[in-house]
């Protein structure tokens, strides 16, 4: 579990619109805290003013932002009811501003909104109280300072406190910048970060300090301490580069063993090849114990064993799903530059006239010091960080076996270590939601509120504290200005727990995990790393056949034994899947894309092969599809799937079903996949903004037309026809043509997965179907042609290919399903079978020309690999055939040489375990079984039926 301090809504600008008011009711405290600066011994006159500046902006910065609703409020209420009489609105503001630090005013907020002024006098007692408390420790201090790196000496000339959450009573830490260096005042136990700097000087005693892991040296004293200030530097070169990410793998298996969390990019600084961690209050926790999914318990075995990884650090990329940080990215070793999105926060509009109102804005999260060049490149130092993590791990085992390791963890005895038992981001929500006026007007409800969000919290958070005493104590906290902490010393049986919970360690699984986990620092398509060819492979024809079945049953047992199961008979896998806000290690999801339900569809697909012959037998495969789909109906019925689309969202479930009961492979799967077809309400489709055939409102129509074909029901075709109005509505045109833009691009782009070419290709499937009426129909596919025209617009004949709108200045445009031309391709064909039209052959014929110059070598993907042109290419054959173009040998003796040379290669996840049809090992099987030239099973990159193959045995 990581906190993301950094990450709490900013209402005000620097200066602080409303900071005259908010300095009024502050004065007490304030004129307090410079009395008692003024008689404090120690301290220069110029010293005094430092600290005071700091702590007049400290206490009206963070008052600000608790009474900036407020405050608006009034100044709106003033207005309507006529009190401002100012002739212009700045006028108004400057009136309602002299008025609001009167006592008049004063004794009207505590009129309206009881509890506030007592509140806001706790705030400022206890933070102004912090502050004279650090001033004392430092006093008693600065000669000592020292002795840490740098020798901070001398006067101090900068104080910045607030750096991170306020906690017991307004403490906070503070950067104190001397005359001659700087250092960090940390307000809690540092025996902690002492004990580690041990152990590292220890376990790594061969490796020069200034290369190896470590944290800064600190000053211990009662309660509190001081620690080094450490300076971000890049890396000079690749050998640095190289390092670093090692030490991150090193990281990695320290914090393994240590129970570490809380690893977030404000904790780890980059010093060179040298990643610091600079906070490390949060180890030895234990793994709460998390109630039952009511998906399956292979799916409660798998989500226990991933909780136990590497991933709870914090340090590896993850993407949140919490309130306010939809899909950031807030990890040491991610949080990637131009891989965030924008965070959405209150902020002051209009301020300095009497129409200033908090609006949500977007801004760019702000680079951090976590990376060790300005332009990070993860993805080229995935190796790194896995063989650090080994290197690490396997020195620590080597120290276990020798007796040595448990008496390395000896002097954290003792130490004080943090309990992060709420994500530090549901406390801000609590916190603005206990200073909104509504809640300050009504105290008592707001609480109540409160609390029972809190007791919800903890059923989905264990852990988390659930009695009301102790949620009282937290909601105490947050009412006077404080972010909870928790805190327990570290026992001697609880360093036994420890290492005998490392001792359980599966290296495969934690590498897995890592390999996964590195994926989801870019996000999901709009950036992907960079695809490097590979040497050619000698392709060689002979025994096809033979050697598809070889590959085929290999494969197939592969996934057959990575399988998580339960003793209910269920049956997961873990894996990257492509999650609401980005990729995420966890137990597969539902859908068709890299979920539960893609690989369903590709073992029934086995399944029915072997029934006629074209596949051999693989023991297991009826249990492990009957598990699958028991987890797939379970998943589900129980997670709510917010997007519609055809490969990541409902109508993906939709067709799933649909496929498997052409497949035969299960009683029920067609009312199953009506079943599923009925969530997609047209309240559901005119929500969506991500229109595109992937996850959005686009993909919902082709598995509606195939429901219509297998059912005969009309009704499928009024949902559909919905869908292509929400596409009406939604079109942008420019000098004619229609494109689109969506929630992941905000300027429009032309490839399938994403793009304009695959909402076209939707509304021309429509506009050839019996939905709507005849003038509908027409309308559609006139929308379908200018779509078809902004795509043309992206074509460059000098290079063969369609410009890439995610990265226009490319020289290598893709040739993917995706985003480049075999998804282009693939429509066009599709388009061009069903109605001869010129424009269409014209437009495959580019493609195909472009799949064939790129060639084969990348990865094994559907999605974004060899894979998908071996489609493109086949339909070719089927469709037009080039005299000029491999033939179907050629083709499958380039994909069986290659899986025979490299082993199947899946693009993203790079070495991690990837059982999913579009993206992994399924797409393989999947590809593999379309060889038989007897076959006729349905593909996945059209969400086609295959209404010739044959139900049940020959």
């Amino acid at each position: 579990m990581v906190h993301e301090e950094a990450l709490l809504a900013v209402e005000v600008p620097p200066d602080g619109w409303l900071a005259r008011p908010v300095n009024a009711l502050l004065a007490p405290h304030l004129e307090a805290m410079s009395a008692r600066l003024s008689r404090t011994e120690g301290l220069t006159a110029a010293e005094r003013d430092v600290v005071d500046r700091a702590g007049r902006e400290h206490l009206g910065f963070s008052a600000q932002r608790k009474l900036n609703r407020v405050l608006l409020l009034e100044l709106h209420a003033a207005a309507l009811e006529e009190r401002l009489d100012a002739a212009d609105s700045e006028g108004r503001w400057s009136q309602f501003l002299d008025r609001a630090c009167t006592p008049e005013f004063h004794a009207h907020l505590r009129r309206r909104y009881p509890p506030l002024l007592d509140r806001l006098a706790t705030v400022g007692r206890l933070q102004s109280q912090a502050v004279l408390r650090l001033v004392d420790r430092f006093v008693a201090d600065r000669e000592a300072l020292a002795a840490l790196p740098g020798r901070p000496r001398g006067a101090l000339k900068r104080l910045r406190l607030g750096e991170g959450d306020t906690h017991r009573g307004g403490q906070t830490v503070a950067l104190l910048e001397l005359e001659e260096g700087s250092v960090l005042y940390k307000p809690r136990c540092l025996r902690v970060d002492r004990a580690l700097d041990g152990m590292l000087e220890r376990l790594l005693m061969l490796d020069p300090r200034g290369t190896r892991i470590r944290v800064p040296e600190v000053l211990v004293r009662p309660g509190y301490g001081w620690a080094e200030f450490v300076e971000h530097r890049p890396c000079e070169g690749e050998a640095e580069l190289a390092r670093f990410y090692r030490n991150l793998g090193h990281w990695l298996g320290v914090m393994r063993l240590l129970g570490g969390t809380d690893l977030h990019s404000e904790n780890l600084i980059a010093n060179g090849p040298v990643p610091v961690v600079v906070d490390v209050e949060s180890l030895f926790m234990p793994d709460p114990p998390m109630p039952l999914s009511g998906r399956g318990l292979a799916v409660d075995r798998a989500a226990k064993a991933i909780r136990g990884t590497v991933l709870r650090t914090g340090l590896l990329p993850m993407r949140s799903a919490g309130p306010g940080l939809g899909g950031l990215d807030i990890s040491a070793a991610g949080s990637l530059p131009g891989q965030q999105p924008f965070m959405s926060v209150p902020t002051i509009v209009g301020g300095g006239t009497d129409g200033a109102r908090l609006e949500m804005t977007l801004l760019e999260r702000p680079r951090l010091k976590n990376h060790p060049s300005a332009e990070p490149v993860l993805a080229r130092y995935w190796p790194q960080v896995v063989e650090g993590f080994r290197e690490l791990t396997a020195r620590l085992k080597s120290l276990d076996a020798q007796g040595e390791l448990r008496p390395l963890l000896e002097p954290f005895a003792g130490a004080v270590v943090r309990r992060i038992l709420r994500p530090t981001q549901t406390y801000a929500e609590l916190q603005r939601m206990l200073w909104h006026p509504a809640s300050l007007h009504d105290a008592r409800g707001a609480n109540a509120r409160a609390r029972d969000v809190m007791r919800r919290n903890a059923e989905v958070a264990p852990g988390a504290p659930s009695s009301l005493p102790a949620i009282d104590e937290e909601i105490a906290d947050l009412c006077s200005g404080d972010t909870p902490v928790f805190t327990v010393p570290v026992s001697r049986s609880l360093l036994d727990a420890t290492v005998t919970a490392w001792r359980s360690v599966d290296v495969g699984l934690e590498e897995l995990t890592i390999q996964g986990a590195l994926v989801s620092a870019y996000l999901n398509e709009q950036a992907l790393p960079p695809r490097v060819a590979v040497p050619s492979t000698p392709s060689r024809r002979e025994r096809l056949d033979s050697r598809r079945r070889s590959q085929l049953s290999g494969l197939m047992r592969r996934v057959c034994d990575a399988a998580v199961r339960g003793p209910d008979g269920s049956v997961t896998w873990i894996s990257p899947v492509l999650a609401e806000f980005g990729w995420a290690v966890r137990p597969l999801s539902a859908d068709l894309y890299s979920g539960q339900g893609g690989v369903a569809v590709c073992l029934a697909q086995y399944q029915h092969e072997v029934r006629h012959g074209r596949a051999e037998p693989v023991e297991d495969l009826a249990e492990t599809l009957g598990g699958a789909l028991a987890v797939l109906r379970a998943t589900e019925d129980r997670v709510t799937v917010k997007q519609p689309g055809g490969f990541s969202g409902l109508a993906s479930q939709v067709w799933i079903w649909s496929t498997l009961h052409d497949l035969d492979a299960v009683p029920g799967a067609l009312e199953r996949a009506c079943e599923r077809a009925a969530a997609l309400t047209p309240e559901l489709l005119d929500e969506d903004r991500l229109l595109e055939v992937l996850g959005g409102v686009a993909g919902v129509i082709v598995p509606l037309l195939n429901l219509v074909d297998q059912t005969g029901e009309a009704k499928w075709l009024d949902i559909a026809a919905h869908a292509g109005q929400r596409l009406e509505d939604t079109a942008r045109s420019v000098a004619g043509d229609a494109r689109w833009a969506t929630s992941m691009f905000k300027e429009p782009i032309g490839g399938f997965a994403h793009g304009t070419m695959g909402i076209g290709w939707a509304l021309a499937r429509l506009g050839l179907s019996a939905a709507g009426s005849p003038a509908d129909r027409r309308r559609w596919r006139a929308l379908a042609e200018r779509a078809f025209d902004f795509v043309e617009g992206l074509y460059r004949p000098e290079t063969g290919t369609w410009l890439d709108g995610r990265r226009p200045e490319a020289m290598d445009q893709l040739t993917t399903w995706c985003h480049g031309s075999t998804g282009i391709g693939l429509a066009a064909a599709d388009l061009f079978a069903r109605t001869g039209t010129p424009r269409y052959l014209d437009l495959f014929q580019r493609a195909r020309t472009a799949g064939v110059r790129e060639g084969f070598g990348w990865t094994h993907t559907l999605c974004h690999g060899d894979l998908g042109l071996w489609e493109l290419l086949e339909a070719g054959r089927r469709l037009a055939p080039d005299p000029q173009g491999p033939d179907r040998e050629v083709l499958d003796a380039e994909v069986l040489s290659s899986l025979e040379a490299r082993g199947p290669v899946t693009g993203h996840a790079r070495d991690a375990f990837s059982p999913g049809l579009m993206t992994g090992l399924g797409g393989v099987i999947h590809t593999l079984l379309r060889m038989h030239p007897e076959g006729g099973l349905a593909s996945p990159l059209l969400l086609g039926r295959a209404p010739g193959v044959d139900r049940g045995a020959p």
